[in-house]
């Protein structure tokens, strides 16, 4: 079993895979009321791009886990981000609302056939505590992408238009593509098992469902924010699109802080105790968000939503790495499984609050608590299942 230490080249490329998610969600945040504006429609309708993304992003992982163990890891994240790379251009030229609804599909599809790989190439080379250790570190490096892509999409817009965003995405995941292919090992087995049995395989197995599920519905939340972040901020606080950066950063950096944490928590405590902690203090965080929107207060608001958020960083490492550690060969199904879940989860969960749209936070809150408490309840599944905490 390999170790952490001395693979700091190969985590810092895997979290510039990974980065290609972050930075299409998030570089277009600041920009929501100018192409609603731009487009003479509402701030939902775009909001729901967000939503169709995170719903097209878990069926492209669909098919880039079963690519990635009977291709292999390298030439499915080429083909996914050559597949991004050209949806960007597109949308680059976009001018209408179904355009973007359409090419933003594409681009989240053939996204998560690349992303997917990283996970896999992780379970190939890592194991148990090792393991968590590297996906928490590819984490803490892959947060600097949503901390920076929104500040960035700020600056592109203050001198270009919103198109010009996807054009820098376009431009990335090139970049990216060259050095997948320089660098990135190949690694793992290709698998003779048949794709229902692979699926099945993983589908069946009731601890790894726990987990999967709870770090599915704590990312949902995330999402919902995400969502309704420009909203918050920008529309219900009327704070100006050079602010937004930083108080969307800050969400990240706690992210980043608690990754770090949780690097050294799970050298001495178990994992599965510190993912459990991870999800009651989101749990928490959301009931304060609901106590206090009645009488709202930005800089309460704003503690609560990076303490909700921030929780994440000991939730997903841990969650990935016991979800993945029952599957040696098929580590790039079990890896899709739980990225359809999630971002499946994660859409719908999006397109509801899209349509709840109001004047007020609170049902976005109630939203964001429901899939904490929901996240809460899938790591019970361990008792049920007779794991012991």
């Amino acid at each position: 079993m390999k170790t952490a230490q001395n693979h700091i080249s190969l985590i810092l490329l895997l979290a510039v895979l990974s980065s290609v998610t972050p930075l299409a969600i998030d570089a277009y945040l600041p920009s929501m009321p100018d192409i609603a504006n731009d487009l003479g429609v509402q701030i939902n309708k775009i909001e729901l791009t967000v939503s169709i993304f995170l719903i097209f992003f878990a069926l492209g992982q669909l098919l880039g886990g079963i690519l990635s163990d009977r291709l292999g890891r390298k030439k499915t994240a080429i083909v996914g981000l050559l597949g991004f790379s050209i949806s960007s251009f597109i949308l680059f030229f976009s001018n209408s609302l179904e355009t973007l609804y359409l090419f933003r599909s594409t681009q989240a599809f053939f996204g998560a056939m690349a992303t997917v790989n990283g996970a896999a190439v992780v379970r190939d080379l890592f194991h148990g505590k090792e393991a968590a250790k590297i996906f928490s570190a590819i984490a803490s490096v892959m947060m600097i992408a949503p901390m920076l892509a929104p500040a960035l999409g700020s600056v592109i817009i203050s001198f270009f238009t919103w198109q010009y965003i996807f054009l820098f995405l376009g431009f990335y995941s090139l970049v990216v593509v060259f050095l997948i292919y320089l660098k990135l090992p190949v690694t793992g087995t290709k698998t003779n098992t048949k794709i229902k049995e692979a699926y099945k395989k993983v589908l069946t197995h009731k601890k790894a469902v726990s987990y999967i599920l709870a770090v599915s519905f704590g990312f949902s939340g995330m999402f919902i924010f995400i969502e309704k972040s420009s909203f918050i901020y920008m529309e219900y606080f009327s704070l100006s699109k050079d602010v937004f950066p930083f108080l969307f950063g800050a969400n990240v950096l706690m992210m980043i802080i608690l990754t770090k944490v949780n690097m050294k928590l799970v050298q001495t405590i178990d994992p599965r105790k510190v993912l459990k902690f991870g999800v009651t203090m989101q749990f928490i965080a959301s009931l304060f968000l609901i106590a206090i929107s009645f009488d709202t207060s930005i800089y309460l608001v704003f503690a609560g939503i990076v303490a909700y958020v921030g929780s994440l960083g000991l939730i997903f490492g841990n969650a990935m790495a016991l979800a993945l550690e029952y599957f040696k060969k098929d580590s790039g199904v079990a890896n899709s499984v739980i990225g359809v879940t999630e971002f499946t989860i994660g859409g719908i969960i999006g397109f509801i609050a899209s349509l709840i749209h109001s004047e007020t936070l609170t049902p976005v809150f109630i939203m964001m608590a429901f899939t904490a408490l929901c996240s809460l309840l899938s790591l019970r599944l361990n008792r049920w299942f007779k794991v012991v905490f």
